[in-house]
């Protein structure tokens, strides 16, 4: 049923290939904010489940 369906779509073939581009510039661009961003900030959003400080 599905394949009937799937295959009445004109150029459905595109979408495939749109959503690996999708996720492959995703985890890349996180990736590399990753490795360019300071250990300092990663070490301050770390400790904040631990902060006994509630500011509510």
């Amino acid at each position: 049923m599905h394949k009937e369906v799937l295959s009445g779509i004109n150029n459905i073939s595109i979408y495939p290939v749109i959503s690996v581009v999708v996720f492959f510039l995703f985890f890349s661009i996180m990736g590399i904010w990753i490795l360019k961003s300071k250990k300092e900030d990663f070490d301050a959003v770390s400790k904040i489940p631990l902060n006994d400080n509630q500011n509510q």
